[in-house]
């Protein structure tokens, strides 16, 4: 589900100015055989402008729980400018950032982060993110932002689940999904769009059996 979508678009500076952050994409790791890097999620912001962390508040994560009292801080990213996506990588900086460049290479003015949440699980799962405005601690008081769920992933290992698109992703579909640089222990390779996301009205052409859908990435 969608809540930013359906409800929240939180105001930064003036009545007009919005910054508006949803979970655009997960991946949840590979199965069969072993995984080629921790689980990550990629938030864009969709609003028109840029979140400041440590201004705005801070984010925090939780997988389908979807529960503040569990909710893990998001680090190691300033700021999510208008119109970019970012991605959260579990583990520690900087290994599990070296061990995603890894895997996907080296993304021009992709930024990187990181959070010490729960892992995604193959069975299905989701993700929630808080906003923490007081910069105290996350609390009942404070706002989730989006929340994401996606379906059994046993039969999709690597693939990635696009938020937008409602799908696990596949090479060149409207978000410009690609294939890892490296293969696991079974000779299986990951499938994403980090740092993309579908140009506009792309996923609703979907729907539609629309053609010639182009991605766009989030600068």
């Amino acid at each position: 589900m969608r809540t930013a979508l359906m409800s929240l678009a939180l105001t930064a500076g003036t009545a007009s100015a919005a910054y508006d952050l949803q979970i655009t994409e997960m991946w949840m790791g590979n199965e069969p055989g072993s995984n080629l890097t921790e689980d990550w999620i990629e938030i864009t912001n969709f609003g028109d402008t840029a979140f400041t962390f440590g201004v705005d508040g801070d984010l925090y994560f939780d997988d389908d729980s979807f529960n503040w009292e569990n909710a893990d801080i998001l680090a190691g990213i300033a700021s999510i400018g208008a119109g970019e996506s970012v991605v959260f990588v579990n583990g520690d900086a900087p290994i599990a950032i070296i061990e995603w460049t890894t895997v996907w290479g080296t993304i021009p003015g992709l930024q990187i982060g990181v959070h010490d949440g729960s892992g995604l699980g193959q069975g299905g799962d989701g993700v929630a993110i808080f906003l923490d405005a007081g910069l105290d601690g996350i609390d009942e008081f404070d706002a989730m932002l989006d929340s994401e769920s996606y379906p059994d992933a046993s039969a999709n290992g690597g693939q990635s689940w696009d938020s937008v698109l409602g799908a696990f992703s596949t090479v060149g579909n409207a978000s410009g999904a690609f294939g890892s640089l490296v293969g696991n222990d079974e000779g299986q390779f990951a499938i994403a769009s980090p740092g993309l996301v579908p140009a506009p009205g792309a996923a609703l052409a979907l729907g539609l059996g629309g053609l010639g859908l182009v991605a766009r990435r989030r600068r």
